[in-house]
């Protein structure tokens, strides 16, 4: 080693064997962390002391070793415990440099001047005319030339709600009014009709309303005039 703090890539084999102090081992460790080629060194050589337990095993059997020898040996067995210990810990630092790494290689496939995603805003689906529990609002109450016709879907929300309107010209800014049994007013929906005549117009909206909470609905201008009040 070149001293604490300052390891040298060649030490990557002393920290596989296992052979460095504590002091050494910690400063490899965090050198680890930002050398890529001790990396990947340390991913080629975890198993080596694997390979030379596995030589090992065809070694000449040795002779039986005298009380004077054995303590050394029972040291050698703990050391060898000890590799094996520090290889584990090995593999959980390169899990954990893949882990790190991952998010890395993520960032660099997508480009970070990507414009984020546009919510589409989708309007509630009209009701279909032969739908089943629909409510249907014909009736008018204004002297225009105005054919108007309103279905009421039930929701689990409210009701969704379909206008068919002609005989409207333009330019002009309409609202659908809903108008509960008690007077309170929901906007069901907005729109603008072009200049001229446009026939016919189909427009979708909702309200919070049930349909039988509904007594009619109003075609209303940005003024607030009444173009038309559709009943049941």
């Amino acid at each position: 080693m070149s001293g604490v703090g300052k390891p040298a890539h060649t030490d990557i084999a002393a920290y596989v064997l296992g052979v460095l102090d504590d002091a050494d081992n910690a400063a490899f460790e965090a050198h680890l962390l930002d050398c890529p080629n001790c990396q990947l060194d340390l991913l080629e050589m975890h198993e080596l002391p694997d390979l030379l337990d596995e030589i090992r095993r065809y070694w000449p059997e040795p002779p039986v070793p005298a009380p004077r020898v054995l303590a050394p040996m029972l040291d050698e067995v703990a050391a060898i415990r000890r590799r094996r210990t520090l290889v584990r810990r090995v593999l959980a630092v390169a899990a954990m440099l893949l882990i790190i790494a991952g998010p890395l290689v993520t960032l660099a496939v997508v480009p970070s001047q990507a414009p984020a995603p546009v919510a589409a805003v989708t309007p509630p689906r009209p009701p279909a005319p032969s739908s089943p529990g629909a409510s249907r609002f014909t009736g008018s109450e204004t002297g225009q030339a105005l054919r108007t016709e309103v279905l009421v879907m039930p929701t689990s929300w409210g009701a969704a709600v379909r206008l068919d309107l002609s005989g409207v010209a333009g330019p002009l800014r309409c609202h659908l009014v809903a108008v509960d049994w008690s007077g309170h007013e929901e906007t069901v929906a907005s729109w603008t009709v072009p200049a001229g005549a446009v026939d016919p117009l189909l427009i979708s909206g909702g309200t919070a309303f049930g349909p039988g909470d509904i007594e009619k609905f109003q075609i209303r201008t940005e003024s607030g005039a009444v173009l038309a009040s559709i009943e049941r």
